[in-house]
């Protein structure tokens, strides 16, 4: 970041804290949700845990992305960096879908809750498996540094 251009300024200072925000609302529902047995035993809660913690993930990666690119950083900053970020992304994204399916399984087919133990693993291994293996294969291709 240029310390003489006020629009990057102005955009990093945007950028730590609307990132700060998402981080501590995150960290508010993590706490919610592990702190109830009833809302760890349902299905919803799960998904909306694992959406929670992959933004808190994401979102302190962003808050501090100044130190894991040059001159603080180095090019293996950089890659953890570009690994956390495609991982929280893409496993946040597919979490987001998955409980979209839960709602519409739930609210329009009337699925219960045995009927939802039966896709659960789906639902919840998926998004961190895939957000997994296409951080590993963007980082085997060396795709992380520009």
């Amino acid at each position: 970041m240029t310390t003489g251009d006020p629009y990057n300024l102005a955009r990093s200072i945007l950028q730590k804290l609307s990132c700060s925000i998402s981080l501590l609302c995150s960290l508010m529902i993590i706490s919610s949700i592990t702190s109830s047995k009833i809302n760890l035993s349902k299905t919803q809660q799960r998904l909306l845990l694992g959406i929670s913690c992959c933004d808190s993930i994401t979102s302190a990666i962003w808050i501090f992305t100044d130190l894991f690119m040059p001159p603080s950083g180095n090019i293996h900053t950089c890659n953890a960096q570009g690994f956390i970020i495609q991982f929280g992304n893409i496993s946040n994204v597919l979490y987001m879908v998955a409980l979209q399916i839960q709602y519409v399984l739930t609210i329009k087919y009337g699925w219960n809750d045995t009927k939802m133990k039966k896709l659960e693993g789906a639902l919840l291994g998926v998004p961190p498996a895939f957000g997994s293996g296409t951080a590993i294969t963007a980082l085997v291709l060396d795709l992380y540094n520009p």
